[in-house]
């Protein structure tokens, strides 16, 4: 099956490659060029670049250039693929040299640049990236890929104004319109700089507005939380806090300490034995939930209520090794060895086979803590708990 498989995949990147290179030798004939040769490097270079060999790609494209040195596609081709190699610098200069071309049209030009962009960014030289960006936006107004790279680059600057701009424009010539999600984020880091220079009125500001973009806009509830925590203003930081409880369950967890804190400050702290009995008759199977009730009641010196709320949730979730692994211990601290050593056999069967993590939905990267902006594919609201 699986030669049938790779038989058909070299019988489709062969026709492929054929479309290509006589799509390319019909326009060479329209224009005039009866050379052959080029075409055949080229035709070849396609055929090497779809069976993924770009080395030998690159040499085909390199004998097709030397024939014809005025195809402008064959040195995009070939400026691109040396950036893929990690060739920077030969790829700036093939792009560069296309830049310098007179008479170049408006279409290859705009690309050309766009390829120097990429380049650019590739090797590291952000300020000259995000000069060309803009001047290809300047250019042609409704280039995403270009806003796209500058709103990159501008992050990975913390740059968070220009980024905010730079979404917006995105989002004003979208079709069909994005959510405001991103908008949301990226006025909260605008929020948390300003909260670091000790601006907390500007903070605030920054963080209304996050939510009036997205209502759902977790991290921007907790940041003003925190800020009227730090401001004393328990009632409103309580409101906050509990907002994210009820109306936010994936990310109840994230607040509960400061939650317990504001409570405990406000001299109501009973009242979060009742939030957590509360999220649980909603969401059984929340075990960290479940856990954190359970550490509850031990610190009021309540060890059988604790073990019984561990052994509750291993009955709605049995596999659970952090449940079982806490259930351990509390065994362990009411002196029930026995039972407490049946618990710890299964986990050192089981503790290898499954981690407590998170991870990006969209590309699947994993991290002990919640990331609201995935480090890898620079997503945002992709991460999830795997509960175990």
């Amino acid at each position: 099956m699986q030669n049938l498989i790779l038989y058909f995949g070299i019988i489709i990147s062969l026709a492929l490659g054929a479309l290509l290179g006589w799509s390319y030798a019909k326009k060479s004939k329209l224009e005039g060029n009866t050379r052959s040769n080029d075409q055949k490097s080229y035709i070849r270079g396609l055929k090497y670049l779809i069976s993924n060999q770009p080395d030998k790609a690159i040499a085909e494209f390199t004998k097709a250039v030397q024939v014809d040195s005025n195809t402008i596609e064959i040195y995009q081709d070939l400026g691109n693929l040396f950036r893929e190699r990690g060739e920077v610098g030969r790829a700036i200069q093939i792009h560069q040299s296309i830049l310098l071309r007179p008479s170049l049209n408006r279409k290859i030009k705009i690309s050309a640049l766009m390829d120097l962009g990429l380049d650019y960014q590739k090797g590291g030289f952000i300020d000259r990236a995000i000069k060309i960006f803009q001047e290809v936006i300047e250019s042609n107004p409704g280039h995403l890929q270009a806003h796209r790279s500058l709103e990159k680059l501008f992050e990975k600057e913390k740059n968070w104004e220009n980024a905010y701009q730079v979404e917006k424009q995105i989002q004003k010539s979208s079709q069909p319109k994005e959510n405001s999600s991103r908008l949301a984020h990226l006025m909260t880091e605008m929020g948390k700089a300003a909260y670091q220079k000790k601006d907390y009125n500007q903070a605030i500001k920054h963080l209304k507005e996050a939510i009036a973009l997205d209502k759902n806009c977790t991290e921007a509830y907790l940041m003003l939380g925190d800020i009227y925590m730090t401001q004393d203003k328990l009632s409103k930081a309580i409101n906050i806090f509990e907002k994210i409880v009820y109306s936010e369950h994936r990310f109840s967890f994230t607040v509960y300490k400061c939650l317990e804190k504001a409570y405990l400050q406000k001299g109501k702290y009973e009242k979060i034995e009742s939030v957590y009995q509360e999220i649980l008759k909603l969401h059984p199977e929340d075990n960290k939930t479940r856990i954190i009730l359970a550490d509850y009641y031990y610190k009021k010196g309540l060890l059988a209520k604790a073990v019984k709320e561990l052994r509750d949730g291993l009955r709605v979730c049995p596999e659970s090794l952090n449940l079982r692994s806490n259930l351990a211990e509390m065994l362990i601290r009411e002196n029930r060895q026995d039972e407490a050593l049946k618990e710890y056999q299964y986990l050192t069967e089981q503790i290898k086979k499954k981690n407590d993590y998170y991870y990006c939905q969209k590309c699947g990267y994993q991290s002990s803590d919640i990331q609201w902006k995935c480090p890898q594919c620079q997503e945002w609201d992709n991460f999830v708990n795997n509960r175990v």
